[in-house]
């Protein structure tokens, strides 16, 4: 019986089936997520439970959107939140975990030497916030601003917004007069004449403009105001089922965000139901954000520490600080992003 060697269109497809084989292993490999659980027992784990600050039920609300929240091999804890600064303060106490808030709380918290942690962030969310101005208003630019009276929730990333837009027209905080509310305080006043600007966000935004007010300029020369950051305390982090915990929640918060950025129909939908908000005004919402988990590295911490730095001249922090000291960037490896 003759035997002949194989034809080399065959050979040619077998080293092309072999590296395609070898390049989706690869590729499969690099894409994986380490699993921040790895190595915990699945008793500890069933025992176990991770204490979350919620604003407004977001991050409930995005977890579960994405099927996040699903077959978790231990327990989470929700607990709600207005704002920023009392969950930090919560999380300074010990009462929770772990929680996501906005970019200029935790340059207070940093300054007020809270024990707590920056271990990751978010960005693509800074046309989130915009200076208001009514709509029969005569102000053009920031510049004819001078003298009016402005509306911010102080220690916010609407503040910061303020701030850089002054800056940037050359004038500073005593060059307007500042009015110090909260959004739904300044909403009101500013619906009723009392204001000649008004620096907020999402969803506050979009009502006003809803009914008539103007946009003089959004965050998006600013990408420092599209941070957020998931913080956790030093107690949580100083202990390793704890700690694993956090990592696996932040992994999960990663994934979900990643789902919403692709899905933006089905997570407005979502959205619109835990806020209770009008769904035309949360898909305007998530049309001015692109929201992605990013490592904490060097750039980000330059973006933050613009912020620290404009409190800090501005005198509205005790004292200056260093924002990458506030950093604990462990988990960066377990983010999708950083793969």
């Amino acid at each position: 019986m003759m035997h002949t060697k194989p034809s080399l269109t065959k050979r040619l497809h077998t080293l092309l089936f072999s590296a395609l084989a070898s390049h989706l292993l690869l590729a499969g490999q690099v894409q994986a997520e380490p699993s921040a659980l790895a190595g915990q027992s699945p008793a500890a784990l069933a025992e176990a439970q991770l204490k979350v600050g919620d604003q407004s039920g977001l991050t409930r609300a995005l977890l579960s959107a994405a099927g996040e929240d699903r077959a978790l091999p231990y327990h989470l804890a929700w607990r709600p939140f207005v704002a920023g600064p009392p969950l930090l303060e919560a999380l300074n106490a010990g009462a929770i975990d772990v929680g996501v808030v906005g970019n200029a709380p935790p340059v207070f918290a940093q300054a007020g030497h809270a024990q707590v942690r920056i271990v990751a962030a978010a960005e693509g969310a800074q046309n989130n916030n915009a200076l208001l101005i009514p709509g029969d208003s005569t102000v053009q630019q920031v510049a004819d601003l001078k003298g009016k009276r402005i509306a911010v929730a102080k220690g916010t990333s609407g503040h910061y917004l303020l701030l850089a837009a002054l800056a940037q027209a050359g004038l500073g905080s005593r060059d307007v007069e500042v009015v110090y509310a909260s959004p739904v305080d300044a909403q009101n006043a500013f619906a009723g004449g009392q204001l000649d600007a008004w620096a907020v966000w999402y969803p506050f935004v979009g009502q006003a403009i809803a009914q008539g007010a103007r946009r003089l300029l959004d965050g998006s020369p600013w990408p420092e105001t599209g941070l957020n950051f998931t913080l956790a305390s030093e107690r949580s982090l100083g202990d390793p089922l704890q700690r694993a915990l956090v990592g696996d929640f932040i992994q999960r918060l990663a994934r979900a965000q990643a789902w919403a950025s692709a899905n933006p129909g089905p997570w407005a939908e979502q959205l619109a139901q835990a806020t209770r908000l009008p769904l035309p005004l949360v898909q305007e919402m998530l049309d001015h954000q692109q929201l992605r988990f990013v490592p904490l590295d060097d750039r980000v911490s330059a973006l933050q520490q613009r912020l620290a730095d404009a409190f800090a001249q501005a005198r509205l922090i005790p004292r200056p600080v260093q924002v990458s000291d506030f950093f604990d960037p462990r988990y960066n490896a377990l983010l999708p992003t950083a793969h």
